[in-house]
């Protein structure tokens, strides 16, 4: 593969990783700082703190350690904002996303802490990612009734390019999607004003009640939801993850950030699954550089942010599922594989996934960490008894 070529993959990979993590959540980011309520400069500055801290983290790390390390918001973070955020003041809400950030940093800086995220069955953490996935790529047949003629193409482009051209599929995914998008409906995408977004400070208010119910919550499903999925993603594609840098790193950024709206930035999981298959490069270890030009992108992203927001949310969701899903179905394939390659972990990474699909809520546990939780028992049982 030539070194254009190889950049052109790159640069696509990196492009569609971040044009899927912000079509399918900037909605969730806005209706936070709304719900907290953010002045339009204040959800300015909110988006502008996370694209800067995405976009360093995701090159610093990247860059040094020469492994694919995506960062991105927490989606469910921002899902526990809009449902509580309105209890309390802008103040209290930001001294919240500093406590939250300290916890972060503090799991990082305690080794068994940090150490018990590596240690979880790849058979299950990947069948809890299968798991994860699977709706995304579900999602993409979905169009084929509400817009089939969107549909056809995207999938047409998609048999076609797999078939001859299999390492241009996504770029040109890509590239049909963003017509289509500019067209869908009759009209074409109105071009929005571009302009650098401003900075707002907000100093923060620590009130024990926002620390119980917004940094706790925040923490929690951040670790669970977002850097745990992250850290079973690279391991799925045989990266090895510096996870106590990688918690240290993004606690601290999320303490600065959090005064200009940055409420929490972690490991990506689904859109960095979009930088690290054969289809981005076919050396696993050139593929940091397609999370480095994302990093580029978050930065472009972060810095016009009003304009840029308004670009992402001008893709028609039918476009939006068709790119993500058909960009994870062969990780999905990946997962699915090693999920159940071992005999020994057949039966737990099954559990894991039909318990994780089923979307249960049980004592605040949401079903991705009780589908690790009952496949991660059923396995020790299995265990004992082939031992006794």
């Amino acid at each position: 593969m030539s070194q254009n070529n190889s950049t052109l993959h790159h640069m696509t990979a990196g492009f569609t990783a971040v044009l899927v993590g912000y079509t399918s959540s900037v909605v969730i980011i806005l209706q936070a700082a709304t719900a907290a309520g953010a002045s339009p400069e204040q959800i300015e500055s909110w988006l502008l703190a996370l694209g800067l801290t995405m976009g360093i983290t995701s090159i610093g790390y990247s860059w040094f350690y020469k492994v694919p390390i995506l960062t991105a918001w927490s989606t469910p973070g921002a899902a526990i904002l809009v449902s509580s955020a309105t209890q309390y003041d802008m103040a209290a809400l930001i001294g919240a996303f500093v406590v939250s950030g300290l916890l972060i940093l503090m799991t990082g800086l305690v080794s068994p802490l940090s150490r018990a995220l590596q240690r979880i069955p790849t058979p299950l953490a990947t069948a809890m990612l299968g798991a994860i996935l699977l709706p995304f790529c579900v999602r993409a047949f979905e169009p084929a009734m509400t817009t089939p003629y969107a549909f056809v193409w995207m999938f047409l482009t998609f048999v076609v390019s797999k078939r001859f051209v299999p390492k241009y599929s996504m770029l040109l995914l890509l590239v049909v999607g963003c017509v289509l998008a500019f067209y869908i409906g009759g009209e074409p995408i109105s071009s929005p004003e571009l302009s650098i977004a401003q900075a707002s400070w907000v100093t923060p208010k620590f009130d024990w009640s926002a620390i119980l119910n917004i940094s706790l919550p925040l923490y929690i499903v951040t670790m669970l939801s977002q850097n745990l999925p992250g850290v079973a993603m690279m391991k799925s594609y045989q990266y090895e993850t510096p996870v106590k840098p990688v918690l240290i790193g993004t606690g601290f950024a999320n303490v600065l950030s959090a005064p200009f709206g940055g409420f929490s930035v972690n490991l990506a999981a689904i859109s960095a699954a979009i930088c690290m298959n054969d289809d981005v490069d076919s050396d696993k270890n050139k593929r940091y550089r397609a999370v480095i030009w994302a990093g580029v992108f978050y930065l472009f992203a972060g810095l016009l942010a009003s304009g840029v927001v308004s670009i992402f949310l001008a893709f028609p969701k039918e476009i939006t599922h068709m790119l993500a899903g058909f960009a994870l179905l062969g990780t999905l394939m990946m997962c699915l594989q090693s999920a159940f390659d071992a005999p020994d972990y057949r039966e737990p990474a099954l559990l894991v996934l039909v318990v994780t699909l089923s979307g249960v809520t049980i004592l605040g546990i949401n079903a991705t960490l009780w589908g690790l939780v009952v496949g991660w028992i059923y396995s020790c049982a299995l265990n004992t008894a082939k031992s006794s």
